[in-house]
């Protein structure tokens, strides 16, 4: 990132990019400093954030969702102390057109839905992540999907 002392420097993912640009000009407003964004990846590339703060890169704020975050401060990458949350992402289930809408109101009905499929499509993000690292654990499924 080119910067100056001065500047606000933030590293953020995808998932919350569109927010954070958004936020900028009132920021600088409110703040009387130039935010300085590196908009990246959460995975193995060696522009990804983790790669680039383990590289010892300066930053004064990351923005990424909480699973991540906590492994940043597991690994000593970011200050615990300093952690806020800022928001709260739901995911969304969608089917393909003219099919019907599957049942998804309780856990056991999801479960059942989720066996059912014939195919599951997710993201390579933070999203599609919890789903086959947490959620298919939670519902005792992950050996079955």
């Amino acid at each position: 990132m080119n910067t100056t002392t001065h500047d606000i420097r933030v590293m953020t993912s995808g998932a919350f990019t569109a927010a954070h640009l958004e936020l900028i000009p009132r920021l600088e407003l409110l703040t009387g400093r130039k935010i300085v964004t590196a908009s990246t990846s959460i995975g193995t590339g060696e522009n990804s954030i983790p790669n680039r703060l383990r590289r010892g890169e300066v930053v004064d704020v990351v923005i990424v969702a909480d699973a991540v975050l906590m492994e940043f401060i597991r690994d000593g990458l970011v200050l615990a102390e300093a952690c806020t949350p800022l928001a709260r992402s739901a995911i969304g289930m969608a089917v393909r057109a003219g099919a019907p809408n599957p049942d998804i109101g309780t856990a056991e009905a999801l479960k059942r839905t989720l066996l059912q499929a014939k195919s599951i499509a997710y993201s390579a993000s933070v999203s599609g992540r919890y789903v086959t690292t947490e959620l298919y654990q939670r519902l005792g499924i992950a050996d079955q999907v």
